[in-house]
């Protein structure tokens, strides 16, 4: 098996995790001096033996279950993905590749040169790079039969903000024990970080649909009678390509944002987006 693109390697860390049975598996992704990588692939699936931690990206070992999951190829076709020696190939052309977390959840992060294994599609230039990791994510879905799970892909911070909002991680615990944890899991985030995120101030990541959409996006709508003229109606796409617009902006100068309100008024709109500098470097 031969790894030709970053997008290669998450695709066999994504199976991995399905493998396992995992029904919720989330991504972080951060890019730093547009040349390295960082996947932090977390799941909760049935885990790996604790023997294994250190011995997982070695040729011959795997802790791949017997009862495979299986998964569709595009031609009506059901398959199923073999033990191989993905996690082996994986480590020879990263970085770095360190399994964080054994189990309950399961947490692997792979750091990658992109200069030595580059992703599928880069954007030159002053801005941050445009990757197709959420495509990826999107792939893989559609490919996984009969019950793919749940993605989620964001920066450290909003796949942390996602597990306590899931309560993978007890948010009661204090931003002390939950810094801990984000470490323990391969999360790099502040303990700033980790206060704005108990805080609410931190979006939670996007979930990724098999079409490319994502769902959960904060959005909050009022409106209000009066004279002035007629309220205009927006309906719940219209408001997620605003979302998206406004965040493509945002992150082309390495913001993001929060959420979005819409307060609709006799003859005018009032669109307020809370935009935010985030301490992680986004894809």
């Amino acid at each position: 098996m031969r790894l030709r693109f970053v997008e290669d390697a998450l695709l066999e860390l994504l199976r991995n995790a399905r493998d396992a049975g995992a029904l919720n598996i989330y991504v972080a992704s951060t890019r730093k001096a547009r040349r390295h990588r960082t996947l932090t692939v977390i799941d909760d699936g049935c885990g790996i033996p604790a023997i294994h931690k250190h011995l997982i990206f070695e040729a011959g070992v795997t802790s791949r279950h017997l009862d495979p999951i299986p998964y569709a190829n595009g031609n009506d076709d059901v398959l199923f993905h073999g033990a191989g020696l993905s996690l082996y190939h994986i480590k020879t052309v990263a970085l770095s590749a360190e399994v964080f977390s054994t189990a309950c959840p399961t947490a692997i992060r792979v750091i990658f040169d992109t200069h030595i294994l580059p992703e599928k599609s880069l954007q030159s230039g002053s801005r941050p790079s445009k990757t197709n990791l959420r495509a990826t994510l999107a792939k893989f879905i559609g490919q996984t039969v009969p019950s793919p799970p749940c993605l989620y892909l964001g920066s450290p911070a909003q796949v942390l903000a996602t597990l306590l909002e899931h309560h993978i991680i007890n948010r009661n615990e204090g931003a002390k024990r939950i810094a801990e944890w984000a470490r323990n899991l391969g999360l790099e985030v502040s303990s700033r970080t980790v206060r704005r995120i108990i805080a609410g101030a931190v979006h939670v990541a996007d979930e990724v649909m098999p079409n490319n959409d994502v769902t959960g996006l904060r959005r909050r709508v009022t409106s209000r009678n009066g004279a002035g003229g007629p309220i205009l109606s927006l309906e719940e796409e219209d408001l997620g390509e605003i979302f998206a617009i406004l965040r493509r902006a945002a992150r082309s100068s390495y913001l993001d944002l929060a959420g979005l309100d819409v307060e609709k008024l006799p003859g005018e709109v009032l669109l307020r987006a809370r935009i935010y500098e985030p301490e992680e470097a986004y894809e």
